[in-house]
C-alpha cells in the first residue's frame, strides 16, 4: 500500500489511551489520517484519530473543539460501500504499524491539511494538550514540523513529477543539482528562475523567488544539495511558513527553449553585471 502524507487509512487496533477512564477497549478499528510518511519502507507512522463519539459529531448541536477538524465531505468517491463522518483529533500522535493499515480510502485535500497546520499551531501552545501530546508520543512535535513542510511543498507544487504526484516527502533527503536554469524576470528585489533539479530519484522543474544576486546564485547553486535544502531557497517557502492560507502570485511560464546549462547561465550573468 502507498502511503503519502494526509492519506486517510483504515486502522486496525487503533489505541484508546482513556480506554479505563471510559470503560472502553483498549483499541479499535477506525480511520485515521497518517501525519507524515517519512521513509518509503516505514515500520510505523504516525496517524491522528477520525472519531464520530457514537454520533455526536454530526449533530447540529455538537460543536467543535480547538484540537479537532471535521472530515470533508465527498472526499471518498469511489467507495459508495464507505461513510467518512466525524472529526479528526488533531492531538493524537500514536504510531501506527503498517500491518495495522488495512486499507487507504482517500486523502485530505490541500484546503484541509492547511487547516490541520493551523491547529497544530494553536494546540501546540496550550499546555493541556502538550501534556497529552507528550505522554502519547514525544516527538509530536518533529511530525507536526513534518506535515508542515511536505504540506507547504504541495502548495508550492515543489518536486511534482509529470503525472502531478507530489514527490518531496519521498525525496528530501536526496541531492539534486542544477541540470538546467533560466531567468525569468527581476522582480523588485527578487530574481524569479525556472530551474530543471536532477537527482538519482528524478528530474525536476521548480520556479524558485530568491533575494540572492545572480552572483550569489551563481556560487550557491553549483554544488547539489538536499531537496529539503532547495525547498528553503525559494523565499515563498518562508512566506508560507509564516502563513500557510498565504495566496501565492502565479509564477510566469519558463519558455522550452531558453534553458542553458548553470555554467553558460554564470558566463551571461557576469556579463550582464558588468
Amino acid at each position: 500500500m502507498s502511503i503519502r502524507t494526509g492519506d486517510i487509512v483504515l486502522v486496525r487496533d487503533y489505541p484508546n489511551p482513556q480506554y479505563k477512564e471510559a470503560h472502553a477497549a483498549p483499541t479499535k478499528t477506525r480511520f485515521a489520517v497518517v501525519i507524515g510518511n517519512f521513509r518509503g519502507g516505514y515500520a510505523t507512522l504516525p496517524a491522528h484519530a477520525i472519531v464520530t463519539k457514537g454520533g455526536k459529531t454530526e449533530q447540529p448541536y455538537y460543536r467543535l473543539k480547538e484540537n479537532e477538524l471535521r472530515v470533508p465531505a465527498n472526499i471518498i468517491s469511489d467507495r459508495a460501500d464507505i461513510a467518512l463522518k466525524g472529526v479528526i483529533k488533531a492531538h493524537r500522535f500514536p504510531l501506527i504499524r503498517k500491518e495495522q493499515m488495512i486499507l487507504k480510502v482517500g486523502s485530505l485535500p490541500l484546503e484541509t491539511k492547511i487547516q490541520l497546520i493551523d491547529i497544530h499551531e494553536t494546540i501546540k501552545n496550550r499546555p493541556i494538550h502538550v501534556l497529552e501530546m507528550e505522554k502519547e508520543n514525544p516527538y509530536y512535535a518533529k511530525f507536526m514540523g513534518f506535515f508542515k513542510e511536505v504540506t507547504l511543498a504541495e502548495k508550492m507544487q515543489f518536486m511534482r513529477d509529470d503525472r502531478g504526484n507530489h514527490q518531496y516527502e519521498f525525496v528530501r533527503n536526496e541531492e539534486f543539482r542544477v541540470k538546467a536554469i533560466q531567468l525569468l524576470e527581476k522582480r523588485n528585489h527578487l530574481h524569479i528562475l525556472s530551474v530543471q533539479l536532477e537527482g538519482d530519484k528524478g528530474t525536476f522543474t521548480h520556479t524558485f523567488a530568491t533575494k540572492k544576486s545572480l552572483q550569489e546564485i551563481r556560487e550557491d547553486w553549483k554544488e547539489p544539495k538536499k531537496a529539503k535544502e532547495w525547498i528553503r531557497e525559494d523565499v515563498k517557502f518562508y512566506a508560507l511558513w509564516k502563513n500557510p492560507f498565504l495566496q501565492l502570485k502565479p509564477d510566469p511560464q519558463p519558455h522550452p527553449d531558453k534553458y542553458q546549462s548553470l555554467e553558460k547561465f554564470r558566463e551571461r550573468s557576469s556579463v550582464l553585471e558588468r
